[in-house]
């Protein structure tokens, strides 16, 4: 307890010497130091735009794959609905269930 208490003692005089210090202003130093904040925020500005970019091309993406996708649901339902009141395969609609969902399959995203 008596340790602590001479430290807190201590640093409450080294904070009176540091508190009367007066900074020096520099003009070169200042416009340096301006500079270097400009470049922050347009560094910031920048790297925003990067990530906005990301996240159009993941929302296009996203939705080019529920296109596709609801166009395979679509047509498997068709054929699915074909057959079940006909009692027949259908070859047209069995050949654009195939290359639809090889559209699909082979699609980006």
């Amino acid at each position: 307890m008596k340790r602590l208490l001479q430290i807190i003692i201590t640093v409450f005089f080294l904070s009176g010497f540091l508190s009367a210090q007066d900074p020096v202003r520099d003009p070169f130093f200042e416009a340096k130091r301006r500079e270097l904040a400009f470049l922050e925020l347009e560094m910031r500005h920048t790297e925003m735009d990067r990530e906005l970019a990301v996240r159009r091309e993941a929302q296009y993406l996203e939705a080019q794959f529920l296109a596709r996708m609801n166009k395979v649901v679509a047509l498997w339902s068709a054929f699915a609905n074909d057959y079940n009141q006909k009692h027949t395969f259908n070859i047209k609609l069995a050949r654009e269930v195939s290359k639809a969902f090889h559209d699909l399959e082979n699609g980006e995203g």
